[in-house]
């Protein structure tokens, strides 16, 4: 099925696998729908249309989608429905910000789903993935991230936490979360994960 009759016809699926994108009009691209809520690595696929959200500058948010190729995580474009093509742009030349609306089981740069003008909205997102996912570690990570930028620290503290009790995607989330304790006062507690730090930086150092 072809990009532009994939997301005219199928409003409410999330993710679209990229079967063939070899035509220059990406509108033309030959993609298969996915109505999974959590995007995830796969042996199959590994270029995706998925839903996002372009936030304006007045804090409106309209959707649009973006590209992302696994299992880097990265994303290029954004992709907006018009009503017999499809436009797209470098997420830098959108009006806005333009942040990931699926949650994604992938180690990544969190900032695909930070917007700095409305927080929240990447937040919400994430959280929603968080629940809907099996595998917590890299969606909590996300929301950790974003969360100590805010300086909500205790809940970036739980975030961080919901990693370290599953397994981390480094040893650097033990002082994330370290430092998330210092900034709420649970020093005892920080102090054991400055501690798991320093020893799993140590071992490190020491394989170099």
């Amino acid at each position: 099925m072809k990009l532009v009759d994939a997301l005219a016809q199928h409003l409410t699926t999330p993710i679209f696998a990229v079967l063939d994108s070899s035509a220059v009009d990406k509108s033309a691209w030959l993609v298969e729908p996915i109505n999974d809520s959590v995007l995830t690595v796969s042996k199959k696929h590994d270029f995706f249309i998925v839903k996002a959200k372009n936030i304006l500058p007045d804090r409106t948010v309209t959707d649009c989608y973006i590209d992302i190729c696994l299992p880097e995580r990265i994303s290029d474009y954004a992709y907006f429905l018009r009503s017999d093509r499809v436009d797209f742009s470098y997420h830098y030349e959108c009006n806005g910000e333009v942040i990931c609306a699926v949650s994604i089981d992938c180690l990544g740069v969190y900032d695909l789903f930070y917007s700095k003008t409305a927080p929240d909205t990447g937040i919400d997102i994430l959280k929603l993935g968080l629940a809907a996912s099996s595998h917590k570690t890299y969606i909590a990570e996300d929301l950790g991230y974003i969360l100590r930028d805010e300086c909500r620290y205790a809940e970036a503290a739980e975030m961080f936490q919901i990693s370290v009790d599953s397994e981390p995607s480094s040893y650097f989330i033990y002082g994330e979360l370290a430092g998330c304790y210092d900034e709420i006062g649970q020093k005892e507690t920080a102090n054991k994960y400055h501690e798991l730090f320093k020893n799993a930086n140590s071992r490190w150092n020491n394989n170099v």
